[in-house]
């Protein structure tokens, strides 16, 4: 993030420095191979290379009405093809540009430029011929542009990562780091002191240990069905039964320790 951050602040700083230089490479008066002036009753003839000729004026071209001939063999001949697509984009910080024509030039050819102005005070500005892929070529060639761009976006790309970064390592702190505090009461589930001798922890201290806390408890059943199919594993109670006199075996009653109860009359009666 540090880095991004030094690598931001140098890519502007440079790229403030070098902004006069990128808006030079879209400037015709700065970059145009060929300049021709308006004058009565003057022709002239140019020598242009194979590539799509941006014909740029200062201002406004309302007055300027201008043909392109090929010459061949001395004379004038066909009217030069407009029929081709550039990005160049003629700007500048202090005047606009109007696009008086382009030209489509298959070949090195000899073009005779006849400028005629509808206006007697007009057409003072120079019509500017640019090669606009040269012009494209030379500012995508420079390495200092490429440098100043390359810093910035470097910047834009390292800090953000850095930041994620960050972020999610104090996540992570957060969630991993317990204080020996909190170690010591998630380790018993009711809050009390471990004793020093423990060394395995409880199914509920564990539990609590991840959780943070135990489960609510359930009420214990006291007749839970047996999970054999064929065996009863429930507790059963024994019933105690009575003492006292029975016909099944010798009563120990006499004359003088006669039995509590009336069961003595129920055996005389039966």
């Amino acid at each position: 993030m540090i880095a991004g951050a030094v690598a931001g602040f140098i890519g502007v700083i440079a790229f403030s420095l070098v902004a006069g230089d990128l808006v030079d490479y879209m400037d015709p008066r700065e970059v145009s191979e060929h300049s021709v002036e308006y004058g009565s009753g003057t022709n002239t003839v140019l020598t242009l290379e194979p590539g799509c000729w941006v014909v740029n004026v200062e201002g406004k071209d309302d007055d300027y009405a201008v043909k392109f001939q090929y010459v061949e063999n001395g004379a004038a001949a066909d009217t030069v093809s407009d029929d081709c697509r550039t990005d160049f984009q003629a700007a500048s910080t202090d005047v606009d540009f109007s696009v008086v024509s382009k030209l489509n030039i298959e070949e090195t050819s000899d073009v005779l430029v006849t400028i005629e102005c509808d206006s007697s005070d007009g057409c003072d500005k120079p019509l500017l011929f640019t090669n606009s892929e040269d012009a494209l070529f030379d500012m995508f060639g420079d390495a200092g542009l490429w440098l100043v761009l390359a810093t910035c976006c470097s910047g834009a790309i390292l800090f953000p990562l850095g930041w994620i970064l960050v972020s999610i390592n104090k996540g992570r702190d957060n969630k991993v780091m317990l204080t020996q505090q909190q170690i010591a009461g998630a380790m018993n589930p009711y809050e009390q002191e471990m004793s020093s001798n423990q060394e395995m922890l409880t199914t509920d201290q564990l539990y609590k240990l991840v959780r943070g806390e135990l489960p609510d408890s359930e009420p214990e059943q006291a007749n839970v069905p047996s999970p054999f199919s064929d065996a009863d594993t429930r507790a059963k109670t024994s019933v105690q039964s009575k003492t006292g006199g029975s016909i099944n075996r010798a009563s120990t009653y006499t004359h003088e320790n006669p039995p509590t109860d009336d069961s003595w009359k129920n055996w005389d009666e039966s």
